[in-house]
């Protein structure tokens, strides 16, 4: 519940208990601004329930948001996944080593470089 809601609450509630104290005393211009305080008081509560459905949305879009660039991301991964096992099986295919570059005695070297 918002402040809106809240405030709209209690003037509902007091609008009413005005407009049922003018009722009870006969006296029409208080129950009019009782009726008015009601009415003051609904749309104030409106207004925090629009509010609220508002800001659920938004926590909603973001949420889904999130999710799709998390999926967005896992098919980058695989396809680049699938690119590099591609490239390996070409290679394997025209008979190249594996990996570029070999060790020995704890530095890298390079075998061979690759034409594309």
């Amino acid at each position: 519940m918002n402040k809106h809601q809240v405030k709209g609450t209690i003037d509902d509630v007091a609008g009413r208990m005005k407009r049922q104290a003018g009722e009870w005393t006969g006296d029409t211009k208080v129950q009019l601004e009782g009726l008015g305080q009601q009415v003051k008081g609904k749309a104030e509560k409106a207004l925090g329930t629009a509010k609220e459905a508002v800001r659920e949305g938004q926590s909603q879009v973001k949420s889904q948001g999130k999710k799709a660039w998390e999926m967005v991301q896992d098919s980058a991964s695989e396809a680049k996944e699938e690119a590099e096992r591609r490239r390996q099986a070409q290679q394997m295919k025209d008979g190249g080593d594996l990996d570029p570059v070999h060790q020995s005695g704890g530095e890298v070297e390079k075998t061979h470089s690759y034409q594309r």
